[in-house]
């Protein structure tokens, strides 16, 4: 008899970097929202509004496979994989072709569905394993580095050419991924559907909503700033092409970040290392809106994003760690939404109602809020961890961890 708690083995550097080019492109609509965004109002004469609501059916669609597909795709996981990576493909060329906004609507709907397919089968490859917030932080690097690269090329393509070959480009690098990415599901371990019906329910309501409250928290405020920072840049003096470019940049840099969890010994310091970034967000926050100029704007936003990065792959590794199929974190995205998609519909509002300091004390305040719940998380899944080893049975041995 094996024990149900046990984590499974790492996962090779190879499916790393294949799992991570599989994140890059399911999340990838989220990273060039304000370019997706612009090539529809321009394509269809449509205000930032209506574009806005167009582009943002991809990310409700993302949501929906989160919420409600994760069980299914984790029990067919080779299957879907292919599936959504052929799928993405033809969302984004339909989105080539389509002749008025309700078609494009639907194609990007659809092509956020089969994205979301592929963050399942992601999650459901990550469930469960040893030093899952290592993997996910080595994840989140390189699919960042993926994307953010992605960003700053298309930041210096003019906006004529934007309509169509935005949709193009995205077409042909997810179909030239195709075989790599067709074949990622083999590593959601067939023993996770046994597993899921084994040990669900048994994971503590008190550590997820932990978890959540962070997230949201975090994700929101981070949201929030994203939302006016060109409207920062505009009052720091900087005009609309030096904006974009140096968010583009920032934001490449700061996926760096991700490369702290991505250590092996980040692990034991795992508090320590989130309340510091936290604090570098606070710090940042201060900054950022205080700037008057290029520097303190571009360096404020690279030390923001990667605290952030920071952050993010410890809080999904502590939830990858107790989730027996993936379907945890994939329905944190959800709630990651809720958080992002409240934070933005504010800021504009309430930039404007308080000015950029007490804005930014704020969001320094939602910092500050979730530094106690991160607590509670860790302590959670080490109170979760403690008492599932004493139910480890006697007459087997615990699945080996192990490192390659």
């Amino acid at each position: 008899m094996n024990d149900l708690s046990a984590t499974l083995p790492d996962l090779p550097r190879s499916a790393v970097l294949r799992l991570a080019l599989t994140y890059a492109i399911a999340v990838n609509g989220m990273v060039l929202t304000p370019f997706l965004v612009a090539a529809v109002m321009r394509r269809f004469g449509l205000n930032e509004g209506a574009a806005t609501g167009a582009v943002g059916v991809e990310i409700i669609g993302l949501a929906v496979s989160c919420a409600i597909f994760p069980r299914w795709i984790a029990r067919a996981a080779h299957a879907f994989a292919a599936i959504g990576v052929v799928g993405t493909v033809l969302g984004q060329l339909s989105s080539v072709f389509v002749q008025s906004v309700v078609s494009m609507t639907v194609a990007r709907g659809l092509t956020g569905l089969f994205e979301g397919m592929l963050f399942v089968v992601v999650a459901a490859s990550v469930a469960h394993r040893a030093s899952s917030d290592k993997l996910w932080g080595q994840i989140n690097l390189v699919a960042g580095v993926l994307n953010g690269s992605i960003l700053v090329g298309v930041s210096y393509v003019p906006e004529a050419a934007l309509s169509r070959g935005l949709f193009i480009l995205l077409a042909g690098l997810v179909a030239a991924s195709i075989p790599l990415v067709s074949r990622v599901g083999v590593h959601a371990s067939s023993v996770l559907p046994a597993r899921a019906g084994q040990t669900r329910g048994k994971v503590p309501l008190g550590l997820i909503l932990a978890i959540w409250v962070v997230t949201v928290l975090i994700y929101g405020v981070q949201a929030s700033q994203w939302a006016v920072a060109g409207i920062v840049g505009a009052h720091s003096g900087l005009s609309a092409s030096s904006i974009g470019i140096l968010l583009s940049v920032s934001s490449l840099l700061g996926f760096a970040g991700a490369a702290v969890p991505a250590w092996d010994g980040s692990r034991r310091y795992r508090l320590g290392i989130i309340l510091l970034a936290q604090l570098i967000m606070v710090g940042s926050l201060v900054s950022f809106f205080g700037s008057t100029g290029a520097t303190t704007y571009f360096v404020s936003q690279v030390t923001l994003n990667t605290a952030f990065f920071v952050v993010i792959p410890f809080l999904t590794g502590m939830l990858s760690e107790v989730d027996p199929d993936g379907s945890l974190v994939s329905r944190t995205v959800v709630v990651t939404l809720i958080g992002a998609g409240v934070g933005t519909v504010m800021a504009g509002s309430q930039f404007a109602a308080f000015g950029a300091a007490r804005f930014s004390y704020a969001m320094c305040l939602g910092i500050a809020a979730a530094a106690p719940f991160v607590w509670l998380a860790l302590r959670g899944a080490a109170a979760y961890g403690s008492r599932q080893m004493s139910l480890t049975p006697l007459d087997g041995p615990p699945v080996a961890a192990t490192h390659r």
